[in-house]
């Protein structure tokens, strides 16, 4: 399955998640789920609310849309 994919998923299951959580989860770096998510904020498909301690985000396309 695409690491993007599984990104939303996490993001759709805990919107409060870390990319540090979701790198452990997925077993990859760090760096790696931060320059996914900002390819992914970048192109309009996710976006963060509030803070990044006590924020949450929001997937803003549908699961049928998933690139």
């Amino acid at each position: 399955m695409d690491k993007v994919k599984l990104i939303l998923d996490a993001m759709q299951q805990d919107p409060k998640v870390s990319a540090a959580k979701i790198a452990i989860q997925l077993g990859v770096s760090s760096r790696s789920v931060e320059k996914r998510i900002r390819h992914m904020r970048e192109n309009g498909i996710i976006r963060r609310i509030g803070p990044d301690k006590g924020g949450f985000w929001e997937l803003l396309i549908t699961e049928n849309e998933t690139p």
